[in-house]
């Protein structure tokens, strides 16, 4: 394992230099406080959004500087503060009730601002909106942002960080918490669901893996009281049709029906997970074409998992449905979708009206079948 600085205090040496465990650290971390002075020597401190790249080969850090309501952001104390004393601090930290997972790294460096039309800019920009969705709608390219040069690193980490700084990535309780916490819904109270829920759940799941990065799915999002209740009425006939097959009784055919047919129409909101294979790689044998478009259903469920995490994480609640394979013809004609959006999967997204019933989940130790 790396050695780590320890003591925040112990002076820099000339020709330091920042470890690449430090580095792992602050890159995947999503928020820094940085730390300027004035040419007198006063301090400020403000939390910050950043991403880390490369110049010339170094390591760097880029700091964004956010359209502000107010005059020009280059008043900014933090932006006189660099251009009359440009060396800064930043520190990146992990906190924990456990403070033995307790973990921080102090980057020293010396900083600059970068102007629209130099050679960092356009890079640093693109980098901090792949990390920060919410900079996706500012204006970033007509405004300066901070270059953090010469990078140095101290570092410190507790006992309980037994895999080194950069192995512990943020956010692991609270992952496993969402995890664990989603719940599939089927009940739904008519509590109207905000519009950016649905977009932020969707912009997580195309962060899902997929094969060569092509996306290959879709999402259609049915809102409309109208437009719900056509489709839970179009698709009842094929629904009662295959029941039917099962050889059930009408009396519970009918029962199914209803819950199934009330799931659409009070949730607020339906996604529909589509297959899109317009975009993915071609080839000449089949094969080696089926296993491409199972790979696409493979990422495709991938999604829908990122989808319903997001979903629960910003306190609603979604389940799984998927009726739609069953009838996807009936889903495309219903909702004028074109030929190329196949229909996977049906996810009402609503608060849930009553606990759901949750089923037992199998110990790791059963899941694990071989460990070679």
């Amino acid at each position: 394992m790396m050695s780590l600085n320890t003591d925040p205090e112990t002076p820099v040496a000339i020709g330091a230099s920042a470890t690449f465990s430090d580095l792992a650290f602050v890159r995947d971390r999503r928020v820094g406080r940085l730390a300027t002075a004035d040419a007198s020597g006063t301090p400020s401190v403000v939390p910050v959004c950043y991403a880390l790249l490369e110049v010339a080969g170094a390591p760097a850090i880029f700091i964004a500087i956010d359209e502000k309501p107010k005059g020009d952001p280059r008043s900014l104390q933090r932006v006189r503060n660099i251009q009359s004393r440009p060396d800064v601090s930043m520190v990146v930290d992990d906190y924990s009730e456990d403070w033995q997972r307790l973990a921080w790294v102090l980057v020293r460096g010396s900083a600059r601002m970068v102007e629209p039309g130099e050679v960092e800019h356009a890079p640093a920009v693109a980098a901090v909106r792949a990390k920060y969705q919410q900079y996706a709608s500012m204006r970033l390219e007509h405004l300066p942002v901070i270059l953090i040069e010469a990078l140095t690193t101290t570092s410190w980490l507790g006992s309980g960080a037994l895999e080194g700084i950069a192995e512990v990535r943020s956010g692991r309780d609270e992952f496993a918490e969402l995890v664990r916490g989603r719940r599939s819904v089927r009940a739904f109270s008519s509590r109207p669901v905000a519009r950016w829920i649905i977009e932020e759940a969707i912009t997580a799941a195309g962060w899902a893996p997929s094969p060569h990065g092509r996306q290959p799915w879709r999402f259609v999002v049915v809102e409309s009281p109208e437009r719900r209740l056509a489709l839970a009425d179009a698709m009842a006939v094929t629904w009662h049709e295959q029941l039917s097959l099962d050889g059930q009784d009408d009396a519970v055919i009918a029962s199914r029906l209803a819950k199934s047919r009330d799931r659409l129409i009070r949730a607020p909101v339906l996604i529909i997970p589509c297959l899109y294979l317009a975009d993915v790689d071609v080839y000449p044998d089949i094969d080696r074409q089926a296993a491409e478009e199972l790979m696409a259903v493979q990422s495709l469920g991938a999604a829908i998992q990122n989808l319903l995490l997001s979903v629960y994480a910003a306190g609603a609640d979604a389940g799984w449905m998927c009726a739609p394979l069953f009838c996807p013809e009936i889903v495309q004609e219903t909702l004028g979708l074109e030929a190329t959006l196949q229909p996977h999967a049906l996810i009402p997204v609503g608060y849930a009206a009553a606990d759901p019933v949750r089923r037992p989940h199998r110990p790791v130790d059963e899941l694990i079948v071989a460990w070679q």
